[in-house]
């Protein structure tokens, strides 16, 4: 895990994304302190009832402080996930790692550790940063929860659970880092073009747990406690469920000491 994050960060993509992710955080700290100044400053106030349409304290707004990374996390996992069983494919490093010993389990629990801790790691400056500074401007009256948290945070771990699952699943059916990132964003896409289909032709919401990025984006509505969410409570515990056992299911399969044979 340790040489994973340190070749991600030597890595140019790494410190491009770092940047990228820093950027949205500034501009989501800042909408927030213009929330705390429209109510709090006079000169603010005619458009305090302007601003009540756009800033809110409600379900919405909460689960709203993770949507702005969702879809270029996704394109991260893609292409950091997408190569950290593949490129021991491709090196044969899995043999020699075997042999000293490193057993198999250990193996595939550091690829799924990594691949799950990356995002939550990413998405949790957005749900803390926020949340202390709404409490240190306006205490409970500020835009944030003052329970946020501890709502979102267990969503962030069930969808960084996912996001990792899916990646490492996919990288272990790849034989390449460039093929493994190719296997993420179409599994990721075509798992989302199927879901959309289906609902198209039945009219069925619940097959949109199908879709591995509509499930990231509805846990945090449903902690927080959305009116309507994206997917419902049982579809979104069921996909979900399905995902994570399916693609940790694949990546144990292609790990085993069989199939890293010189």
């Amino acid at each position: 895990m340790r040489f994973d994050l340190a070749r991600l960060w030597r890595q140019k993509i790494g410190r491009f994304f770092s940047f990228i992710f820093l950027l949205i955080l500034l501009i989501q700290v800042g909408w927030i302190y213009t929330k705390y100044l429209m109510q709090t400053n006079q000169a603010f106030k005619p458009l305090n009832e302007f601003g009540k349409g756009l800033f809110t304290q409600g379900a919405e707004f909460q689960a709203g402080l993770l949507n702005p990374t969702m879809y270029l996390l996704w394109f991260l996992v893609a292409l950091v996930g997408g190569g950290l069983v593949a490129r021991d494919t491709l090196y044969r490093v899995r043999p020699l790692m075997y042999a000293h010993p490193v057993a198999p389990k250990d193996y595939l629990l550091a690829k799924l550790g990594f691949a799950s801790a990356l995002p939550f790691v990413i998405l949790l400056p957005f749900v803390l940063l926020p949340w202390a500074m709404s409490l240190l401007l306006a205490g409970l009256q500020g835009p944030v929860w003052a329970t946020a948290p501890l709502r979102l945070l267990p969503a962030m771990a069930i969808s960084s659970a996912l996001m990792g699952s899916l990646a490492v699943g996919a990288s272990s059916l790849a034989a390449t880092p460039r093929a493994g990132i190719g296997w993420v964003l179409g599994l990721v896409l075509g798992a989302g073009t199927l879901a959309s289909m289906i609902h198209g032709l039945t009219g069925i919401r619940a097959v949109d747990a199908l879709n591995p990025v509509m499930l990231a984006e509805a846990w945090p509505q449903l902690l927080v406690g959305v009116a309507h969410p994206m997917v419902a409570w049982l579809p979104a515990i069921l996909g979900t469920a399905f995902h994570l056992a399916l693609w940790t299911f694949v990546a144990a399969r292609r790990t085993r000491p069989s199939e890293a044979v010189i």
